[in-house]
C-alpha cells in the first residue's frame, strides 16, 4: 500500500544516498505544488555534489512560482557553510510549503540536523529517496544502514520511502521489476511505508509500464555530470 498522503504535509525533507535522484525529485515536487497554487520554497541543502546544484535553474523555477533558497558563492562550499536566514523563515512560515533537498552523505545529514527542532510534528514528512542501482543501495541491508546513519546525524526519523530507481535512458522493464521487489522487501523489514515512486514518464512509456496515478513524474531538469549508467554490485 502506497501512503501518498504524506506528500500533502507542509514540509517535505528528502534524504538519501549519492545518485538517488533527490534533487530532480525535489524539483518535481516543488513544481507540482506551485502549479496547484501553493506558495512553495525549494531549499538546496545538497552542498557537496557540484553536478546537481539547484542554482543553475533557480531563475526558471522562480518564474514558475518556486522560491529557491540556497547558500551563495563560496559559502556553499565552506567546511561549515553559512546557511541563509530564509531557511529558518520558510520553515516557520505556516503559509508556505517547503521541500528540502538534503545532501547524500553525513555532511548533508548534519546540516539538516541544525533544523531538527523545526522539523518535528505532524506537518513534516522525512522521506528517504532510494535508487537501488546506485552504490550502497543495492540491498535492503545497505539501504537500512544508510537510513540509520542519516537518522543519527540528522536527529530525524525517516517516515517513508520513495522508489526513484532508474538507470536513466538505459532502464529496462526488468530493472524496474527488480526495484519493485527490493523496495517491497524493504517496506516489509523496516515497517516504514512506501510513499510514492518517482518515474520519468518517457522511461515508463519506453518500458511499457502503465502509469500509476500516485507516481511523481520526474523529468531531467539538471544537466548530468556523467553519461553512462553503473549498476550497483
Amino acid at each position: 500500500m502506497i501512503e501518498t498522503h504524506m506528500l500533502e504535509r507542509r514540509v517535505l525533507v528528502l534524504v538519501g544516498g549519492y545518485g538517488a535522484g533527490k534533487t530532480q525529485l525535489a524539483i518535481s515536487l516543488a513544481l507540482k505544488q506551485a502549479r496547484e497554487g501553493r506558495r512553495v520554497a525549494l531549499v538546496d541543502l545538497d552542498l557537496i555534489n557540484p553536478y546537481f546544484r539547484l542554482r543553475e535553474i533557480a531563475e526558471p523555477l522562480e518564474r514558475q512560482g518556486v522560491e529557491v533558497i540556497r547558500p551563495e558563492g563560496d559559502l556553499a562550499f565552506a567546511e561549515n557553510p553559512s546557511l541563509p536566514a530564509q531557511i529558518d523563515g520558510a520553515l516557520r512560515d505556516l503559509t508556505r510549503h517547503v521541500v528540502l533537498d538534503v545532501g547524500g552523505n553525513e555532511t548533508g545529514a548534519t546540516i539538516v540536523g541544525r533544523y531538527h527542532s523545526l522539523l518535528q510534528g505532524e506537518n513534516v514528512a522525512v522521506l528517504q529517496v532510494v535508487n537501488v542501482f546506485r552504490p550502497f543501495s543495492s540491498t535492503v541491508e545497505e539501504i537500512q544502514s544508510l537510513r540509520m546513519d542519516m537518522e543519527r546525524k540528522s536527529h530525524l526519523k525517516v517516515q517513508g520511502w520513495i522508489n526513484n530507481s532508474n538507470l536513466m535512458d538505459w532502464t529496462t522493464y526488468e530493472d524496474w521489476q527488480t526495484s519493485v521487489r527490493l523496495i517491497q522487501s524493504l517496506v516489509d523489514q523496516s515497517k516504514i511505508p512506501l510513499v510514492t515512486c518517482g518515474v520519468n514518464p518517457k522511461w515508463a512509456e519506453k518500458m511499457g509500464i502503465p502509469w500509476e496515478a500516485d507516481w511523481i513524474p520526474v523529468e531531467q531538469y539538471l544537466s548530468l555530470g556523467w553519461k553512462s549508467p553503473a549498476k550497483a554490485r
